[in-house]
This record gives C-alpha cells, sequence and structure tokens, in this order.
C-alpha cells in the first residue's frame, strides 16, 4: 500500500500510514500463519539477526516484519500470499546494496533467502546450483577442495544473487564474461507464484533479461544453475604506491587495458586511488590476478611485469592460494555508511583519465574538511572492459547490458565513499552525483562517453537500466509487462532499480 501525492496534498499522510501499518501488520500475522517458527517481528532475537546489512543505511530500515522461507515452495506462498493483499515487499539476498531501501523496507515485509543456500555439483562437474541465500565465500569452501570453479564475486561476504543479476564482475571475466553470461538456467517465482524455469531453451526472453536486467521487475530467482569449470590456484599481486605516482601508473593500467589484458585473457585487474588519512596523502593501488600462477608460483605474469619497474612502492605482495583465501584478502568492513556511483568512459585517453582524478581530488578537499576528524574514505575505482571481457559477455544470446565489443576498450569508473557521520550523508550524495555528471560531461566532450551504468556500483538515483540502450530497455520493458502483466512487482517491491512498466 502506497501514500499518494493526493493523499500527501491533503494532509492526511498520519492516517494514511496507522491504515498502513495496521494492514502491514495483518500481512505478517497472515505470514507468520503460513510460516511457523520463520516470520520475525521487531525487537526480537530473530529480527536484529536478520536486520543484519554491509551499510548502517539499510540497517536503519525497518520493515515490520522479515519472512524466511525454507524453499522454493516457500518463496511461492510468499509470494502469492504478499501480491494477492498488495502488500509492499522485498527481498534480500546477501544484503550488500549500499543505499537505504536496497534490499530492506521500511512499513513492509523482507523476504530473507538465507535459508537458500543449497550448493550442488552435477555428477559430470559441469554445472553446480546455488541457492540464492550463499555469500560466495559459502560457494568457493565448497568448490575449492574439488578444484572447481564459478564465475562469481571477488569478496566473500557479497550475496549470490545480487551480484549475479546485476551482472558480476569476475576473477575469470577475461576468459568467461561476467557471471551473468555463465548462467544455465535460472529457477525463478514470478508474479503470479508460479514457479519456472529461464534458459536458452526455456522461456529464454525471461532469460536474457535476468542476465542483467535485476530481477525486482520479473521475479525472485531460488537457483541458479551455473557453468563450472577446473581451477586451481589464482595469482595474485598487489603494490601499493602514493599517490604522486598516479599518471606514471594510469597510463601502465591503460596500456594493460587495451592491449595486455586481451592478450592474456586469464589476466585480470583494476586500480583505486584512495585518500589515506593516516598518511595524509593519496595512495594508489594496483590489484592483479592470474587464474594460472606461472612457474614458479611466485614469479610474475608478464602481462603484469611493467607495474614492477615503477619506484618507490609503499608494498608488494603476491599470494597464490585458493579462491576463498583471495576472497577473504579482500575486506568489506560492516559497520558504515556506503555510497557507490559509477559511468562508463572510453579507455584510450590518458588526458582524461589523469582529468578525472584531479576532479575527484578537488571534491575530496571540501568533504574531508567537513569530516572534521571522523573517518571518511572517498574512493576512485577504474575497473577495466577490454575487449575480451566484451567479446564473452556475446556468448548464450548476449545479455541485457547493452555492451558490444565496439563500444571498447572501456573503464568502468565507480566513486564508492565510506564514512560515519550521519550528518555528511546530504554532502556526500550530492558531491558524488556533480562528480559522476562532471566526468560524464568531460568523456562527452571528447565523444570518450559510453554512459554505461553498472547495476552493482550504481546509486539508487541512477537511471541503470535507461543505460542499456534503446532497444534493450524497451525489450526489458516488454518482458516484465509479459511475466507481470498487472505490474505487481513494479508497484509493491520497491527500493532497487526499476523499470517504468
Amino acid at each position: 500500500m502506497r501514500v499518494s501525492k493526493f493523499t500527501l496534498v491533503l494532509g492526511l499522510g498520519g492516517l494514511v500510514l496507522t491504515v498502513e501499518g495496521t494492514y502491514q501488520s495483518s500481512t505478517c500475522a497472515a505470514l507468520a500463519a503460513a510460516f511457523p517458527g520463520d516470520v520475525f517481528y521487531p525487537n526480537s532475537t530473530a529480527y536484529i539477526q536478520a536486520n543484519d546489512y554491509w551499510s548502517v543505511q539499510q540497517e536503519d530500515v525497518h520493515p515490520h516484519c522479515f519472512v524466511a522461507p525454507r524453499d522454493t515452495e516457500g518463496v511461492s506462498t510468499a509470494m502469492k500470499l504478499l501480491t494477492s493483499r498488495n502488500a509492499s515487499f522485498t527481498v534480500k539476498s546477501g544484503g550488500h546494496t549500499p543505499f537505504a531501501g536496497g534490499s530492506n523496507i521500511a512499513n513492509g515485509v523482507t523476504i530473507d533467502l538465507v535459508h537458500l543456500n543449497g550448493i550442488n555439483i552435477s555428477d559430470d562437474r559441469q554445472t553446480v546450483s546455488l541457492g540464492p541465500g550463499n555469500r560466495w565465500i559459502n560457494v568457493t569452501e565448497v568448490l575449492d577442495p574439488l578444484n572447481l570453479a564459478v564465475v562469481g564475486g571477488r569478496s566473500g561476504a557479497v550475496g549470490a544473487a545480487g551480484l549475479i543479476l546485476g551482472g558480476g564482475i569476475s576473477y575469470f571475466s577475461g576468459e568467461r564474461g561476467w557471471a551473468c553470461d555463465n548462467v544455465r538456467n535460472f529457477e525463478v517465482v514470478v508474479a503470479s507464484g508460479e514457479v519456472v524455469n529461464a534458459s536458452p531453451e526455456v522461456n529464454p526472453d525471461l532469460y536474457w533479461a535476468l542476465r542483467g536486467g535485476g530481477g525486482s521487475n520479473f521475479g525472485i530467482v531460488t537457483r541458479f544453475d551455473l557453468e563450472s569449470f577446473e581451477q586451481g590456484d589464482l595469482w595474485s599481486n598487489e603494490l601499493t604506491f602514493p599517490g604522486a605516482l598516479n599518471a606514471t601508473l594510469l597510463s601502465l593500467f591503460q596500456n594493460l587495458t587495451i592491449n595486455g589484458m586481451p592478450s592474456d585473457p586469464a589476466a585480470h585487474s583494476y586500480l583505486s586511488i584512495y585518500y589515506e588519512a593516516s598518511l595524509g596523502e593519496y595512495i594508489v593501488n594496483t590489484s592483479f590476478y592470474h587464474a594460472g600462477p606461472p612457474p614458479p608460483a611466485a614469479s610474475m605474469p608478464a602481462v603484469f611485469e611493467p607495474f614492477q619497474s615503477v619506484p618507490d612502492a609503499i608494498s608488494n605482495t603476491t599470494l597464490v592460494a585458493n579462491i576463498s583465501t583471495h576472497l577473504g584478502d579482500v575486506p568489506i568492513p560492516y559497520g558504515f555508511r556506503q555510497t557507490w556511483w559509477n559511468t562508463a568512459i572510453s579507455a584510450t585517453s590518458l588526458d582524461l583519465l589523469t582529468e578525472i582524478v584531479s576532479l575527484f581530488e578537488a571534491r575530496n578537499a571540501p568533504l574531508l574538511a567537513a569530516s572534521n576528524g571522523s573517518s571518511t574514505t572517498p574512493f576512485l575505482l577504474f575497473q577495466a572492459l577490454p575487449l575480451n571481457i566484451l567479446t564473452q559477455m556475446q556468448k548464450n544470446g548476449g545479455n541485457a547490458l547493452g555492451l558490444k565489443p565496439s563500444d571498447g576498450p572501456l573503464l568502468v569508473v565507480s566513486i564508492p565513499t565510506t564514512w560515519e557521520d550521519p550528518r555528511l550523508d546530504a554532502r556526500i550524495e550530492s558531491s558524488s552525483r556533480e562528480l559522476i555528471a562532471q566526468i560524464e560531461r568531460l568523456a562527452k566532450q571528447s565523444n570518450l562517453d559510453n554512459g554505461y551504468v553498472y547495476m552493482n556500483y550504481a546509486s539508487s538515483t541512477q537511471q541503470v537500466q535507461k543505460q542499456y540502450g534503446e532497444d534493450n530497455l524497451r525489450r526489458l520493458e516488454e518482458i516484465a509487462r509479459k511475466w507481470d502483466p498487472q505490474g505487481k512487482l513494479a508497484r509493491l517491491w520497491p527500493g532497487y532499480f526499476k523499470l517504468d512498466v
């Protein structure tokens, strides 16, 4: 149930909210009858445990209740009950969306998929089936001892469902594309509560839409059947430099994106710049991965060797280990306020990259001053999209993202920020919005803009699907209307990236 603009104009907001609270409470009571022991109310231990999210903004949102179905049939029952009552709800997998309401809801019901955490491997070792309640560390800890892997996340705390449905950058993307490109089949509970499968052969329209289009217009995915492959240890190297060397490192990273990674698809890399308060200066961090450790394992794959010649490294660390170890080596701390914004640009201009760094530093100066000693860490992240990744995205009929090899090579430029003081919320969001707008304007002036927005790095106000191209947007809207002709998911499942249907 929504509060309309008309009602608010009449000044009856308090009355409507009271009615809504009563209505949603009765919905929670109906769920409790259908799911005895699996509906959690405020102030209970189970509710507090369920209201655990990566960002503080998400934890500050309080649903009327959580419901935690045990299986696909339970998700179907919950979907039917909620949509029949026109009750507002959302869905939580890993809870890693930064903005409030991304996978939690005020005055509604949050469906927690925590119990759908099965991991099953086919007899031929070619397919791994995952429930959406898994975090990536759960998956890799099962697969590592078997020398198997899937194209999945790079941090253990991230949930499986959100990463895949939004695209899914992976250590193995150079050879295999993003996570969404490696799904063999989705099991989905659609708006009617019906359980359907989506694959290249069965419901191929829904299969296409779920690969990058997000799930909230189409249904709740209850199982992902992923292509698996033989994989032993993963090689990595991390180099950290003073920020004064950013132009040198950006030049090398640009060449790695344009020439290096396409010549060695087993290579994967990203570059970040951030302000380190303890040092009082900017830091450049380069992260390199290779799916096939070189002999000897601690040596350097040729594709990354140019970075080793840059002097004055603060640290230089090489790790050869199973994937679980690498996932644990990428800390994503809980307990902070978070935001992410991003856009995509051509990787072909070093001048553009250095100007972006200047814009980033100029934006940060007043922000850091306003922090007044509280922890505030702005980041600038360059994520490579070389031609080999863009080519792999075209397999299985292509995904919904609208990226083509002719667009590349590209860089996804994102500006995540982590902070403590809620009084900085508005300043950080507005300055982030303006910085992304400045980057887009600067790129457009030189015909170096692309416009793509990566869903998993996006702010709540970025119109993600509209950046997939007019044809893909229209196709997504048509598929959403087919599978949800009454538009119930668009209306009742707020908070995440939606299509206007």
